[in-house]
């Protein structure tokens, strides 16, 4: 069975991608796979699929007891940032 998608859900890779990112900051402890689906009333096929692309990417990491937590990468452009003037580029 399909669930419908709520219209406020993104339909792009992007946006999803930033949802997901979103819920796992605003945590203060790693997340399964499930609650970050449940979070973001993604499917959870589509939430699996993207977290092992950030995963990969270093956005995210999965966690010996299979929970995710910010990825290093993030951890980088976050002190990069801190240096640019956001402001003037925007």
């Amino acid at each position: 069975m399909v669930r419908p998608r709520k219209e406020e859900t993104p339909n792009s890779l992007l946006g999803r991608f930033l949802l997901i990112l979103g819920v796992v900051v605003e945590s203060a402890l790693p997340l399964t796979l499930s609650e970050v689906s449940r979070l973001t009333e993604l499917p959870l096929t589509t939430t699996y699929r993207i977290m092992s692309q950030m995963s990969d990417l270093g956005a995210l990491v999965r966690t010996e007891d299979r929970k995710y937590r910010i990825g290093p990468r993030l951890a980088e452009l976050a002190v990069l940032s801190r240096g640019a003037d956001l402001a003037s580029t925007a």
